[in-house]
């Protein structure tokens, strides 16, 4: 469904003649194609078809990163348009991104299943992002884990 909206834009910036737009939008399909590829097409019931949702927002999470690395590493060697070219590129990105979910709502999440489980550290971090996946970004797991569970 993700995977249809993102073509959707494709063709309707296409449409506009937005050629900024187009060809962020471009990479994104290229990038799913490419997961679509890897994963041999198929879906969870074996058919062949549209990437689920869940791979698609994996595959978006990990451009975003991307673009927040570019951003820095142009920021300190000053090349300004270029880090501002990867920002227009991560806005894009993010509007297709589901909402992530506060450091406060995460923290919840990890005492619930750190309590269900009885995990701690490296183990709890994996359960978490196995049930959050897609809502949640790594680093923000990682660092409540370490605060709240120190060692």
């Amino acid at each position: 469904m993700l995977y249809s909206k993102i073509r959707s834009d494709l063709t309707t910036a296409q449409k506009a003649g937005d050629s900024h737009l187009v060809g962020v939008l471009k990479l994104i399909a290229s990038e799913l194609s490419y997961a679509q590829v890897d994963s041999k097409g198929a879906m969870p019931n074996g058919r062949q078809g549209e990437l689920p949702d869940e791979e698609v927002v994996r595959v978006l999470m990990k451009e975003a990163k991307k673009r927040k690395d570019s951003i820095e590493i142009y920021t300190k060697v000053g090349s300004p348009e270029r880090a501002e070219e990867e920002g227009f590129e991560l806005s894009v990105i993010e509007g297709y991104l589901p909402q992530m979910m506060s450091e406060e709502e995460v923290s919840e999440e990890i005492s619930k299943i750190a309590l269900e489980t009885g995990l701690t550290g490296g183990k709890l971090m994996g359960a978490v992002m196995r049930k959050l996946r897609g809502r949640v970004e790594g680093s923000v797991v990682q660092k409540v884990v370490n605060e709240k569970f120190p060692g």
